[in-house]
Protein backbone atom coordinates (compact mmCIF):
# COMPACT_ATOMS: atom_id res chain seq x y z
CA UNK A 1 0.00 0.00 0.00
CA UNK A 2 3.12 2.24 0.65
CA UNK A 3 3.50 2.67 -3.17
CA UNK A 4 -0.55 3.13 -3.55
CA UNK A 5 -1.69 6.51 -5.32
CA UNK A 6 -3.09 9.04 -3.20
CA UNK A 7 -6.35 10.28 -2.97
CA UNK A 8 -7.62 13.67 -1.21
CA UNK A 9 -11.32 12.83 0.19
CA UNK A 10 -13.34 16.39 0.61
CA UNK A 11 -15.57 16.57 3.66
CA UNK A 12 -19.19 16.10 1.38
CA UNK A 13 -17.78 12.85 0.42
CA UNK A 14 -17.06 11.95 4.07
CA UNK A 15 -20.62 13.38 5.24
CA UNK A 16 -22.26 10.94 2.44
CA UNK A 17 -20.29 7.99 3.55
CA UNK A 18 -21.12 8.63 7.26
CA UNK A 19 -24.96 9.85 6.80
CA UNK A 20 -27.03 7.29 5.54
CA UNK A 21 -29.69 9.10 5.01
CA UNK A 22 -28.43 11.01 2.74
CA UNK A 23 -29.45 9.82 -1.33
CA UNK A 24 -25.79 10.27 -2.11
CA UNK A 25 -24.64 7.72 0.69
CA UNK A 26 -24.95 4.51 -1.27
CA UNK A 27 -23.17 5.91 -3.97
CA UNK A 28 -20.45 6.92 -1.47
CA UNK A 29 -20.17 3.44 0.45
CA UNK A 30 -20.13 1.06 -2.91
CA UNK A 31 -17.29 3.83 -4.19
CA UNK A 32 -15.14 3.81 -0.81
CA UNK A 33 -15.52 0.10 -0.76
CA UNK A 34 -13.63 -0.24 -4.27
CA UNK A 35 -11.44 2.36 -3.07
CA UNK A 36 -10.33 2.03 0.10
CA UNK A 37 -7.63 -0.98 0.20
CA UNK A 38 -6.35 0.75 -3.33
CA UNK A 39 -5.65 4.46 -2.74
CA UNK A 40 -3.82 6.07 0.03
CA UNK A 41 -6.14 8.72 1.77
CA UNK A 42 -5.25 12.24 1.87
CA UNK A 43 -7.03 14.58 4.35
CA UNK A 44 -6.33 17.86 6.50
CA UNK A 45 -7.34 19.45 9.79
CA UNK A 46 -10.19 21.63 8.28
CA UNK A 47 -11.71 18.79 6.39
CA UNK A 48 -11.95 17.00 9.58
CA UNK A 49 -13.50 19.62 11.49
CA UNK A 50 -16.13 19.71 8.76
CA UNK A 51 -16.80 16.52 8.94
CA UNK A 52 -16.97 16.57 13.02
CA UNK A 53 -19.45 19.99 12.57
CA UNK A 54 -21.86 18.14 10.58
CA UNK A 55 -21.92 14.87 12.39
CA UNK A 56 -22.83 16.57 15.87
CA UNK A 57 -25.22 19.05 14.39
CA UNK A 58 -26.83 16.51 12.21
CA UNK A 59 -27.06 13.45 14.16
CA UNK A 60 -26.11 14.61 17.71
CA UNK A 61 -23.28 14.00 19.76
CA UNK A 62 -24.35 10.41 20.63
CA UNK A 63 -24.70 8.92 17.55
CA UNK A 64 -22.03 11.15 15.65
CA UNK A 65 -19.51 10.28 18.37
CA UNK A 66 -18.75 5.93 17.03
CA UNK A 67 -18.79 7.54 13.11
CA UNK A 68 -15.79 10.01 14.28
CA UNK A 69 -14.11 7.56 16.46
CA UNK A 70 -13.79 5.27 13.14
CA UNK A 71 -13.14 8.91 11.47
CA UNK A 72 -10.38 10.13 13.34
CA UNK A 73 -8.62 6.56 13.55
CA UNK A 74 -8.52 5.95 9.74
CA UNK A 75 -4.99 5.67 8.36
CA UNK A 76 -4.58 8.82 7.07
CA UNK A 77 -1.95 10.68 4.98
CA UNK A 78 -2.80 14.28 6.82
CA UNK A 79 -1.29 17.80 5.82
CA UNK A 80 -1.77 20.03 9.19
CA UNK A 81 -2.04 23.50 7.81
CA UNK A 82 0.16 25.77 10.13
CA UNK A 83 0.40 30.05 9.85
CA UNK A 84 3.24 29.53 7.40
CA UNK A 85 1.26 27.60 4.84
CA UNK A 86 -1.86 30.81 4.81
CA UNK A 87 0.18 31.99 2.43
CA UNK A 88 -0.18 29.27 -0.38
CA UNK A 89 -3.80 29.26 0.81
CA UNK A 90 -3.90 32.72 -0.56
CA UNK A 91 -2.42 32.01 -3.42
CA UNK A 92 -4.73 28.84 -4.06
CA UNK A 93 -7.79 31.38 -2.91
CA UNK A 94 -6.93 33.80 -5.16
CA UNK A 95 -5.92 31.59 -8.60
CA UNK A 96 -9.29 29.92 -8.28
CA UNK A 97 -12.24 32.11 -6.36
CA UNK A 98 -13.99 32.72 -10.20
CA UNK A 99 -14.55 29.03 -9.97
CA UNK A 100 -16.55 28.91 -6.93
CA UNK A 101 -13.28 27.84 -4.57
CA UNK A 102 -13.72 29.21 -1.04
CA UNK A 103 -11.61 29.42 1.57
CA UNK A 104 -12.02 25.55 3.06
CA UNK A 105 -10.98 24.02 -0.85
CA UNK A 106 -8.58 26.30 -0.86
CA UNK A 107 -7.25 24.81 2.27
CA UNK A 108 -7.86 21.14 -0.21
CA UNK A 109 -5.93 22.64 -2.96
CA UNK A 110 -3.10 24.01 -0.77
CA UNK A 111 -2.93 20.82 1.12
CA UNK A 112 -2.77 18.77 -2.31
CA UNK A 113 0.32 20.95 -3.28
CA UNK A 114 2.52 19.94 0.15
CA UNK A 115 1.74 16.66 -0.64
CA UNK A 116 1.66 16.09 -4.44
CA UNK A 117 -1.59 14.80 -4.60
CA UNK A 118 -3.08 14.84 -7.91
CA UNK A 119 -7.20 13.39 -7.23
CA UNK A 120 -9.59 14.08 -5.12
CA UNK A 121 -13.02 12.59 -4.22
CA UNK A 122 -15.58 14.87 -3.86
CA UNK A 123 -19.25 15.81 -5.32
CA UNK A 124 -18.14 19.79 -5.41
CA UNK A 125 -18.47 21.22 -9.12
CA UNK A 126 -15.87 23.91 -8.33
CA UNK A 127 -13.06 21.49 -8.19
CA UNK A 128 -13.91 20.50 -12.26
CA UNK A 129 -12.29 23.80 -12.74
CA UNK A 130 -9.18 22.93 -11.54
CA UNK A 131 -7.11 22.17 -14.36
CA UNK A 132 -4.31 20.51 -12.84
CA UNK A 133 -6.36 17.63 -10.51
CA UNK A 134 -8.29 14.90 -11.29
CA UNK A 135 -11.78 14.77 -10.06
CA UNK A 136 -13.19 11.34 -8.78
CA UNK A 137 -17.27 11.79 -8.23
CA UNK A 138 -19.04 8.73 -7.61
CA UNK A 139 -22.78 10.51 -7.61
CA UNK A 140 -24.45 10.50 -10.95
Amino acid sequence: MENATIVFIDSNYWIYLFDETTPEHPYVKNHFEEIYDEFQIAINIPVMIEVMHYLVKRLGSNLARPKWDIFSSMNFIYDDLTFQDLDLVFNELSDFTHTGIGARDATILASMKKLSVQKICTHDKSFKQVSDIDVIDPIP
